[in-house]
This record gives C-alpha cells, structure tokens and sequence, in this order.
C-alpha cells in the first residue's frame, strides 16, 4: 500500500509541475464574480400574454400547477402565468421552462420587463438565487383554447373556420366543443 500512496504522491506533484509550466508566463485566470457567472439568460420577446389576461379573468377558477400557484400567492396570479408565457423552453423536454431568479434584482432585469419592479422585487426577497421550474399551465392553456373555440362556435362559426383561425386540427377543435359543458360551468 506504501508503493500505491508514493506513486499518487508523485502523480500529484507532475501534475502540478505540469500545471505551473503551461502557465508559465501567462497572467493567472481571473475568477468571474457570482453575479457575472448567473447571467440572466435572454428570455423571449412576447408581444402579447392572452393566457395571462384570460387566467385572471374568465380563467380565474381554473388550476394553477403547484409551483405556478406558489409564485401567484407572492406575486399575484396574472403576473406568476406572465411569467410562464414570457420564459422559454429549454432542454429536451420542451414543457420545462427554467428562470434563474437573482437575490437582487435590477431594474433593467429581463424579469422586471415582463411582471415589474415592485412584483420582480417580492419575487427576488420570496425566491431569491432560485433557479424556478416553470411548468407550462396545460390546464389554463386547455381552458384558454375551449373558451377561444366555443365563443366563435356560438358566434356562428364551423368546426373548419375555427380549427383554421385557431391553427389545429378540425379533429382537435371538434374535441375542445365537445369538453364544451366542462368549461362552461368552470369559466367565470
């Protein structure tokens, strides 16, 4: 076991030998600071948040996932599903939404352009140096998409026209009217 040890030792000694010549000359790497290192990713450019305006109002009794809920009761139910619309998709799995949330938030951070300084700020002290799992909101998203279809279809509207306008297929616009007595009594 001493030979074992000895020779670890001496490998441990090369490398650092080796270390200090390939550095030989060359300034020592600085270290970014912390907040350099957690750069905000750019989050998408969202002109419009329907699921946000429609999640407080005709919306409003409709579930929230757990994690979305737990972020409205700091910063209120429109803003946390704003939040979700306006943070993209990232990885394999196309539904997860991540959000880096630093402890002090400036006021020319991403996330105070889409929910604002004062709601930006409750969520930095509520979930500071956070990385957020953000999942989509299918429910609402649902929700949003049966309401959409069934006001055109009782303005007078056919499955075709709708499935067209709404950018899915008939076979999906004919499966959200028919969940139409479902949302109608959940919908404000």
């Amino acid at each position: 076991m001493g030979v074992v040890e000895d020779l670890k030792a001496e490998i441990k000694m090369l490398r650092g030998l080796l270390d200090q010549s390939q550095r030989a000359g060359r300034p020592a790497p600085q270290r970014p600071a912390p907040a350099d290192v957690a750069v905000q990713l750019d989050l998408p450019e969202v002109v419009r948040y329907p699921l946000a305006d429609f999640a407080e109002g005709r919306g409003r009794n409709v579930s929230l996932p757990e994690s979305v809920e737990e972020i409205a009761e700091v910063i209120g139910r429109g803003l946390a599903v704003r939040l979700v619309e306006g943070t993209r998709a990232r990885g394999k799995r196309r539904w997860r939404r991540q959000l880096y949330v630093p402890a002090g938030i400036s006021e020319d951070h991403r996330i105070v352009s889409l929910i604002g300084f004062d709601a930006a700020r409750r969520l930095s002290f509520s979930h500071g140096n956070c990385i957020l799992e953000l999942p989509a909101c299918h429910a609402l998203r649902k929700a949003y998409l049966a309401d959409h279809a069934l006001r055109q279809w009782d303005a007078g509207a056919k499955i075709s026209e709708i499935a067209r306008e709404m950018g899915i297929e008939q076979k999906t616009a004919k499966g959200l009217l028919d969940a139409a007595d479902y949302w109608r009594k959940r919908l404000g």
